[in-house]
């Protein structure tokens, strides 16, 4: 009878590259301590290796004192003999003899490089079988295969990303880069170097938004917040960002309406309805923008209402390694949960909060995630007095961690509260880490669902400023008003997106 007992193959090790790196470490003094941080314990297959790198990295912890200065121990044959002996160890692994049949494997260290690629690579190859085996293992006792998908990106995730977190560099060598980064700012002021937004004075302000910071977009409820970052969406996309846009309060369908609205100019409502009033005219201009979102645009949304911070980031980090991942956009914070339930619910927004932060650092990519306001400001405009109504940072919904993780804190601010479909709005820069705060004066286009920079619109009195001498001086009180002459187009809101484009575009030359 045939035996039929399959043979398990060992797992996947090298255990010569263990010998040499653990040579190159005895021999090579000035590399040994770059080699012993680029190693873990569990690198090494073999136990007796491991107990050999533990020893010599107690060694490398520990300082001894010459001339009342302390230097560094340096790990060499008769310093390891010493700690495994002190520990107890030396005949577990192989006495005296195996350590000197160790500093005499190679003649010359200079390959160590390359024994340690051996070494990370094998050990990678290990964990990833042992990764395997956990996920074996869940499928047979999970629920749902959400969840298990959840668990097995998470782990390969994390997996992929070992030994490139990095730990303490010399910001040294980083200085000369930077001169150099700040020399070409200098050099080219004109150029953009971060992501725009479409807002020209929060762009100028901000330099656009920037790999790992978290923005938060806050307001009251149909202030405006989804439409904006909507709008900011779009104009990343436009200039060939990739964005994923998570919709806890909207569906897919809702967000594409306002998309389309916006850049064919027909007004939402009649989208909704269905009554175009420009009957086959509209259609064509709703292909055109179906056009240039299908082959020019790329938009990933999700629109679960349940979705967490572990499911969020996998399809993120999917998404950044497939197609590249350029904004995220979040709507909105207070909707979300965590998988395990917190003290109190401004200790789970916290998680919340730490989670995206953490994510936008992890990515590179900047997230915008909507919040909401409390009713404080609100209450406060109602009792009156200069600027008692404008929001602050603590009038953020579970605001203490919000404040805390937040690189940027927009508020979206009407005078008059009551007044939804207030033209003229504001938008409070009321946090900026890396820069200064301030207002943006914006106009809303509510036919168009869309905010635009106000001070960018046209300015009637401009050809009679144009008529007037070079050497002649402006009339008194002229200065210092240029703001009340900016006036805005009786016309605007019959003008279709392209015609707003072309004239905010005009004004800005």
């Amino acid at each position: 009878m045939a035996n039929t007992t399959a043979t398990i193959p060992s797992l996947p090790n090298s255990i010569e590259a263990e010998q040499n790196v653990l040579c190159c470490i005895l021999r090579n003094a000035p590399v040994q301590l770059d080699i012993i941080s680029e190693l873990n314990t569990e690198d090494f297959y073999q136990n007796n290796h491991r107990v050999i790198f533990e020893a010599m990295k107690e060694v490398a912890r520990k300082t001894h004192k010459v001339d009342n200065e302390y230097r560094s121990n340096t790990v060499s044959f008769a310093t390891v003999v010493d700690a495994l002996r002190r520990n107890g160890k030396l005949q577990q692994v192989g006495d005296v003899e195996y350590i000197a049949r160790l500093n005499d494997m190679l003649p010359g260290t200079a390959r160590y490089e390359e024994y340690v690629s051996i070494v990370k690579r094998a050990s990678m190859l290990r964990s990833l079988i042992e990764i395997c085996g956990e996920i074996t293992s869940k499928c047979y006792q999970a629920d749902n295969t959400e969840d298990v998908l959840s668990f097995a990106e998470g782990k390969i995730f994390d997996l992929s990303q070992k030994g490139t977190s990095g730990g303490l560099v010399d910001l040294s060598g980083l200085v000369a880069r930077t001169v150099a980064n700040i020399s070409e700012r200098y050099s080219n002021p004109s150029k953009f170097y971060g992501l725009p937004t479409g807002f020209k004075q929060f762009d100028h302000m901000t330099n656009g938004l920037h790999g790992g910071e978290l923005i938060v977009l806050a307001a009251r409820p149909g202030v405006g917040k989804s439409a904006m970052a909507m709008n900011i969406v779009q104009n990343v996309a436009e200039n060939g960002g990739t964005v994923a846009v998570f919709s806890l309060e909207m569906s897919n369908e809702q967000l594409i309406e306002r998309m389309l609205s916006a850049m064919s100019g027909i007004p939402l409502e009649f989208l909704k309805s269905g009554q175009l009033p420009h009957g086959d005219g509209d259609i064509v201009k709703l292909q055109a923008a179906n056009s240039v979102i299908s082959s020019k645009m790329h938009i990933y949304g999700n629109d679960n209402a349940n979705i967490k911070p572990p499911d969020l980031s996998s399809q993120c980090r999917r998404l950044k390694s497939q197609s590249g991942l350029d904004l995220i956009v979040i709507d909105y914070i207070q909707l979300m949960n965590t998988e395990k339930k917190a003290e109190g619910r401004q200790q789970e927004v916290a998680n919340i909060t730490r989670a995206l932060k953490l994510l936008a650092k992890e990515l590179n990519v900047p997230i915008i995630a909507l919040s909401q306001l409390k009713r404080d400001a609100e209450i406060r405009n109602v009792k009156g007095g200069e600027g008692s109504g404008k929001p602050v940072l603590s009038d953020l919904r579970e605001s203490g961690a919000i404040e805390q993780d937040a690189d940027i804190v927009l508020f979206i601010h009407r005078d008059n509260p009551d007044d939804r479909q207030s033209e003229d709005v504001t938008l409070i820069v009321a946090k900026h880490r890396n820069g200064s705060q301030g207002e943006i004066p914006l106009r809303w286009v509510g036919k168009l669902v869309r905010f635009v920079d106000r001070d960018y619109l046209v300015e009637q009195s401009a050809p009679q400023q144009e008529q007037q001498p070079a050497d002649t001086e402006p009339p008194e009180g002229a200065m210092g008003d240029v703001e009340e002459e900016f006036v805005v187009p009786e016309d605007i809101d019959e003008m279709t997106e392209e015609e707003l484009d072309q004239f905010i575009a005009e004004q800005q030359e």
